[in-house]
């Protein structure tokens, strides 16, 4: 829909003029009501837009102009009150003037007006209201459409470098990227040495790809936003760090540029952050990661230490996987994946994990999901198609929910070594039919559901009577007091990301995790 919806202003005007010529050109002048008592009516009186940023166009909205009489209505004029100087744009019939005349509305019919937004780099760190209104002058009468939106100022990471990467075909495509550091004073970004630091007075916004160089260390503090355009990606180099450090309240968000009501839970707006073959030391606190296509990519580690420590971090509406692994060294506690169109999480060519208080719950409905939710894998096929063994050497889940809307099982096991030794799954809440792999399982619940408020729409806290209340072990609740939104956890804690806390009690610390 958004594609069509933003074509229509290159669909040539000549095809509109010969719709409006088909079914209007058969209207005599005497036929036009003139009476001053005929009023339009529209499908808002105001058209408003969620916030947009400066120097982006917004979505396309569309604007419904009813005539209820039983005579067509010939409107003399369609415009802008501001004129030239308006951000707002309209296609009237085809027509993208600034004055649309002699527009002709039959009896009983009615007219799509389409408006976008345009605004100018405003300086501002704060949004402003911009207003205007489309002007309907017809049978010596006005009337008026209100048009309302916020307009946020941001730093945008342009790129201005690009680089060759062979495609499937053989052949090459070119990736245009920006490196972090740059442009300091236009990207609000402090560089002291190989440390950075994004600035948090206004979003961040990435246009293509936007990459930590090697050495580097970008510290990303509580209440960054960065919005990424269609297909843009951060990527963190061999030998970079990525820092990113939020607040319980206050969040890091990795985003979608579109922040319309419709897009906000949409899934595949942007590429994904990826932490490339070599990266180290990277740590993720409080940080919400959404609507990408690929929540997190993380690849081969080359010494022991983790690649990449995830804490009290939701990664949401990923339209194929949320955490993708491909042999990795990787911590994951008191965090969530939910809601992807294949895998919530996939540990691929071996790797080491340990998960703890995490919570993996798939209710994805933008289409219909074949595969479970956590896939494990210890092998790839070479250039030559050779079976090449990357062992799992350790695959910990503790105190986890694994559940979803599949029927059968959401544990899918792609293993050279069948003896499962290097996993191992411990007070947790699973869905999975197949239990013969015992050893893998200790004190674990099966295929029973754990109870969320609202899965569908997001909301994985526990209700009351939730099986995975008190079920946990109090070892890894000592060592993880509280819970993904800084509440403390019971003894023994409830199993998942949230303790359970009755409604009335909920509420978010001010503690920094």
């Amino acid at each position: 829909m958004k594609k069509s919806l933003e074509s229509i202003f290159l669909i040539p005007a000549f095809v509109f003029f010969f719709l409006s010529f088909a079914f209007t050109s058969c209207v005599d002048e005497g036929d036009y009501t003139t009476s001053s008592s005929v009023e339009l009516k529209f499908s808002s009186d105001t058209l408003s837009f969620d916030t947009v940023f400066t120097t982006i166009g917004s979505t396309t909205k569309i604007l419904m102009v009813y005539n209820k009489e039983n005579q067509a209505v010939k409107i003399d004029r369609i415009k802008l009150g501001g004129g030239v100087a308006s951000y707002y744009r309209l296609n009237v019939d085809g027509d993208t003037s600034l004055v649309a005349k002699d527009i002709e509305i039959g009896a009983k019919d009615s007219l799509y007006i389409f408006v976008r937004l345009e605004l100018d780099y405003n300086n501002q760190s704060n949004p402003l209201l911009v207003e205007d209104s489309i002007e309907f002058f017809f049978n010596n009468k006005h009337q008026k459409v209100l048009l309302q939106a916020f307009g946020q100022d941001a730093y945008y990471h342009k790129p201005s470098h690009y680089l060759l990467s062979q495609n499937q075909s053989g052949g090459y495509d070119t990736i245009w990227f920006s490196m972090a550091h740059e442009n300091p004073e236009s990207c609000g970004v402090i560089v002291n040495g190989n440390d950075i630091e994004w600035k948090n007075d206004k979003p961040n916004v990435v246009l293509g790809v936007c990459a930590v160089d090697s050495a580097y260390t970008l510290n990303l503090s509580a209440n960054t936003k960065i919005h990424f355009q269609n297909s843009a990606e951060f990527w963190v180099y061999k030998d970079a760090t990525l820092k990113a450090e939020g607040d319980v309240s206050q969040p890091i968000v990795f985003q979608a540029l579109r922040l319309d009501e419709y897009y906000k839970d949409i899934p595949g707006q942007w590429g994904c952050v990826r932490f490339m073959a070599g990266c180290k030391d990277n740590v993720l606190n409080n940080v919400v990661v959404k609507n990408a296509t690929i929540g997190i990519l993380v690849d081969t580690c080359v010494t022991s230490n983790p690649t990449i420590e995830i804490l009290n971090t939701k990664i949401e509406n990923c339209s194929y996987i949320g955490l993708y692994s491909r042999g990795a060294v990787l911590d994951m506690k008191n965090s969530l994946i939910q809601n992807c169109g294949n895998y919530l999480l996939a540990l691929t060519l071996g790797g080491n994990y340990q998960f703890v208080h995490c919570t993996f719950a798939n209710y994805y409905n933008y289409k219909t999901r074949t595969t479970p939710s956590l896939y494990f894998n210890d092998y790839y096929l070479d250039i030559n198609d050779n079976v090449q063994y990357r062992p799992i050497e350790r695959a910990e889940f503790y105190n986890c929910i694994a559940y979803g809307a599949l029927s059968d099982t959401e544990l899918e096991f792609d293993m050279i070594d069948q003896n499962f030794s290097t996993i191992r799954f411990d007070y947790c809440l699973l869905k999975h039919e197949n239990t013969n792999q015992s050893t893998m399982f200790t004190n674990s619940i099966f295929n029973e559901d754990p109870m969320f408020i609202d899965a569908a729409n997001g909301d994985l806290h526990l209700q009351e009577k939730s099986p995975c209340i008190g079920k946990g072990n109090g070892v890894w609740g000592y060592n993880l007091p509280y819970d993904i939104e800084g509440n403390l956890r019971l003894d023994p804690p409830s199993i998942g990301a949230y303790e359970y806390k009755p409604l009335t009690k909920f509420k978010i610390s001010k503690k920094k995790s």
